[in-house]
């Protein structure tokens, strides 16, 4: 084996070593979901011209070499990874290894609006989800002059708006079913009456 054979053997154990430890780091990952604005990079293990950066456009949809457009927006990496293999695999290469990554999310938001502390956008992290009651915390939390009977939530895609009371949104925590926001939603509670 010459040297350039050497180099080559090495790198693809390097990057099947990589690949491996990626897939054993995400089985505990958060799953978040690919949104508008992140920046993909997008590696075909051993086919080095295939390294691709991508930025997720408004429809969600990227282009890649060989099988044009893939819907990406919504999904998962490890979702994507496997629906680019597939079709990789289909006509192009032989049983390929896919790595996709998030390199960096695109800031997302929500809205807290009425009688909490600090009213106004409050981020939503990449590595987990929000739900109604850690984003009031993070908004200052409820003023003296709070009603926590009266807590809206109004959906960014739908416009949907739904009433909660702050007992309701503890019990959905306890039992494991806590009300998660999306980019773009707003909560706004309401104020006492005296």
């Amino acid at each position: 084996m010459n040297y350039r054979q050497q180099i080559r053997l090495f790198s693809l154990l390097l990057g099947l070593a990589l690949f491996l430890f990626k897939g054993s780091a995400k089985d505990v990952d958060s799953g978040r979901r690919i949104g508008v604005g992140d920046q993909l990079m997008i590696r075909v293990l051993g086919e080095r011209d295939m390294d691709a950066p991508r930025r997720v456009p408004e429809d969600g949809v990227i282009n890649y070499f060989f099988i044009g457009d893939v819907k990406v927006l919504g999904k998962t990496t490890t979702e994507v990874e496997r629906e680019i293999k597939e079709l990789l695999d289909k006509d192009y290469l032989v049983n390929p290894q896919v790595l996709v990554e998030i390199e960096r999310y695109d800031e997302q938001y929500v809205s807290v609006a009425g009688q909490v502390g600090r009213p106004g956008r409050v981020q939503l992290p990449p590595d987990h989800t929000v739900d109604v009651i850690e984003a009031i915390a993070q908004a200052g939390d409820f003023t003296r002059l709070a009603n926590r009977k009266d807590i809206k939530l109004q959906r960014a895609k739908t416009g949907e708006v739904t009433k909660y009371t702050y007992d309701q949104l503890q019990k959905s925590v306890q039992a494991g079913k806590k009300v998660n926001l999306n980019p773009g939603d707003v909560v706004t509670v309401g104020e006492r009456i005296f």
